[in-house]
């Protein structure tokens, strides 16, 4: 009797969680049986990964590249995760400004929890400047020098710099020809894009350092302006997301359980602070193979479960979430194959809209060609030098 009872009970809350996240613009087809194979596998020898450093000019004329940046930061991991050969990805930033401002540089260093990342990223106003030439040298030396690049000859590795003035020459510190070499040592690609017009100084050093690491320079407007694509998928999209991010349970140790829960807690409030474009897009990544250690973390339980790492009978009643501690085994396990259940019917969900979202927009792209896009051309640029390796 018990078992016919689980099973009413997950048919039930799979229903109404269907009903309550449709928009009523989205019209979302059954679940098809391929949707719920796994995608094709790549070998480990074929996959690769990618690190990339964005250094940006934080200045006061440079709130058009802060706020595409805030908006674009998803669709340019999510752009370059699509391959399936891609499995991981990691993200970097340097903000920059100069001497005499509320800081020179502010780094935060190459990882794959792109959610915390994004929060420093929200954090950021521009602000200062007013005169030309910026601390683009310390930036530079930041993101070369004091980054932890990985040591994977299946890596990808670049630096993207982005502002619109030149660097100061006079400043005693590392010049950008010593971080160049440095960086064709560890086989960086620097590529370069100054926006704007203006402080046409600039221009010769963007080209040579992007020139001195086999990198591409480009000129954009001063705004970097990007084209926000919101579609008739995203609120359906955030509704399955954010029901998968508060769903999360963890295992293991007591610091383990903690530091992931403080994880779940700050992703979760991205949904407070992103536009519904940049969360979509979000769910769009954690989506990807290289995206789901920023969704997951590690010792999420049910995705463990799911994945064939973990099983629940061999953990032990400290390494068990908190919520089932207390449980007795049989509670444990139906508790566990209800959330399972869940887990999956609303991961299949998400992967139709997301796929369908995708379609949609590159169809707007198609529309629309001739606008200009600062995340499109930072990901063809990366995929067009990733093919070198």
């Amino acid at each position: 009797m018990k078992r016919k009872v689980l099973k009413i009970t997950v048919l039930c809350l799979l229903f109404v969680g269907c009903t309550q996240a449709q928009s009523p613009h989205t019209a979302i087809p059954p679940l098809e049986a391929s949707i719920l194979n796994a995608p094709p596998q790549v070998s480990e020898t074929e996959k690769q990964e990618y690190e990339l450093v964005f250094c940006l000019d934080a200045t006061g004329s440079m709130s058009g590249l802060i706020a595409t940046a805030k908006e674009k930061i998803w669709d340019i991991v999510s752009g370059i995760s699509q391959a399936q050969d891609v499995s991981k990805v990691k993200l970097g930033l340097v903000f920059y400004r100069d001497k005499g401002d509320a800081f020179v540089t502010k780094t935060y260093p190459l990882t794959d929890n792109i959610d915390s990342l994004y929060s420093q990223l929200l954090a950021i106003q521009a602000q200062g400047g007013g005169d030309e030439p910026e601390s683009v040298n310390e930036s530079l030396d930041e993101a070369v020098n004091k980054m932890p690049w990985s040591q994977n000859t299946q890596t990808f590795r670049t630096i993207f710099l982005v502002g619109d003035c030149p660097p100061h020459m006079d400043y005693n510190e590392v010049k950008y020809p010593e971080s160049c070499t440095e960086a064709n040592k560890k086989n960086v690609v620097i590529n370069t894009i100054k926006l704007g017009n203006s402080c046409g100084s600039a221009i010769p050093h963007f080209k040579k350092i992007a020139m001195l690491t086999n990198g591409t320079y480009q000129q954009l407007g001063q705004n970097a302006a990007d084209v926000v694509y919101n579609t008739p998928y995203d609120d359906s999209i955030i509704y399955y997301s954010r029901y998968i991010d508060e769903s999360k349970i963890y295992y293991g140790s007591t610091a383990q359980k903690e530091v992931m829960k403080s994880k779940k807690e700050m992703s979760l409030n991205l949904y407070d602070k992103s536009s519904s474009s940049a969360t979509s897009s979000r769910a769009s990544y954690n989506w990807t193979s290289a995206g789901k250690s920023n969704w997951f973390g590690s010792n999420e339980l049910l995705q463990d479960i799911i994945d064939g790492k973990v099983s629940l009978d061999t953990l032990s009643k400290e390494q068990l979430p908190d919520e089932l501690k207390e449980k007795t085994k049989e509670e444990q396990k139906s508790i566990v194959l209800l959330k399972q259940q869940e887990r999956v019917y609303n991961m299949n969900r998400l992967d139709v809209l997301v796929k369908q979202k995708d379609v949609y927009i590159r169809t707007e792209k198609t529309n629309n060609s001739g606008e200009e896009s600062f995340s499109d051309k930072v990901i063809e640029t990366m995929k067009v030098q990733a093919k070198r390796k």
